[in-house]
């Protein structure tokens, strides 16, 4: 998952990389030392990480179509021992046509006791076994925005565009029998959803060097072996205290919710993290 991630950071920055090398002009036509404007300039990318509370609820069904165990995995599994990345980035080919990107990165591991039998596919996982469990949940999208306010105070835009979910999940225990003797069960099952999305993105000066930025996205989709949903609320507060760089703190409630019936996956994901937000970002 991490090689896709890399190729989105990659494309991000090979955006922002020319225009970076070189000075960019302000509207009095100088290029000066003041910082880079956030709604006229020819876009940004932020990074940063998150720290937020989460809700995920995880059921694999096993081959006989009977529901699996729907296991409620921050509960059983301790998610604030995780890995958690965002990028955004926003590039004005023109003044009303732009393209966003986002990538975000989650992924965990941890052990625990069960206290009740769980079902994870074909495998029955008794009580009291020691398992390990794995999350990784990788989130890419590409949108394509086009402004109807576009002036030096504001910019608001509605865009269209791919919401490419995946989400791997690993059970795995070492369980002991008389007739067996030792042997592993369980294993990964990866999910991957592209859904469609729909939204809305706006910014306003607050200040000389004072930011709001704001989006919100959401899609509903049923076709063949997936019917799923999904949210993105972010609004962030960015201080551009120097030419490029600026710092950032918000908040950000993401939810996604689908029903899968695939070779690899049948079963259910619904996924929810909400929580604030801090990165740096740099304008080009």
């Amino acid at each position: 998952m991490m090689r896709r991630g890399s190729v989105v950071v990659a494309v991000a920055m090979s955006i922002a990389s020319p225009v970076m090398l070189a000075p960019v002009a302000q509207a009095d036509g100088s290029s000066g030392t003041a910082p880079i404007d956030l709604i006229t300039g020819r876009g940004f990318v932020s990074v940063g990480t998150f720290a937020n509370s989460t809700a995920l609820d995880i059921r694999l069904d096993p081959s006989t179509n009977l529901p699996g165990t729907e296991i409620d995995w921050d509960q059983r599994f301790d998610l604030q021992n995780s890995k958690r990345f965002r990028m955004d980035a926003v590039w004005r080919f023109s003044p009303k046509h732009h393209l966003r990107l986002l990538y975000t990165d989650y992924s965990q591991t941890d052990r625990a006791t069960l206290d009740t039998e769980v079902q994870w596919g074909d495998d029955i996982f008794p009580v009291n076994a020691q398992v390990t469990g794995t999350l990784g949940f990788e989130v890419i999208e590409a949108a394509y925005e086009y402004a109807f306010v576009a002036s030096e105070r504001a910019e608001v835009a509605g865009s269209i565009g791919l919401h490419y979910t995946t989400l791997e999940a690993r059970l795995a225990a070492t369980v002991t029998s008389p007739t067996t003797g030792a042997r592993t069960i369980g294993g990964p099952r990866s999910v991957e959803a592209p859904l469609p999305v729909v939204g809305v993105r706006g910014m306003w000066r607050l200040g000389e060097k004072v930011y709001l930025d704001a989006q919100a996205q959401y899609f509903s989709l049923a076709i063949d072996d997936i019917k799923g949903s999904l949210y993105n609320y972010r609004a962030a507060l960015v201080w551009q205290p120097t030419r490029r760089v600026g710092v950032g703190l918000g908040y950000d409630a993401f939810g996604v919710d689908v029903d899968l019936r695939q070779d690899d996956f049948r079963g259910k994901v619904d996924w929810v993290y909400r929580g604030p937000q801090a990165f740096v970002t740099v304008a080009f």
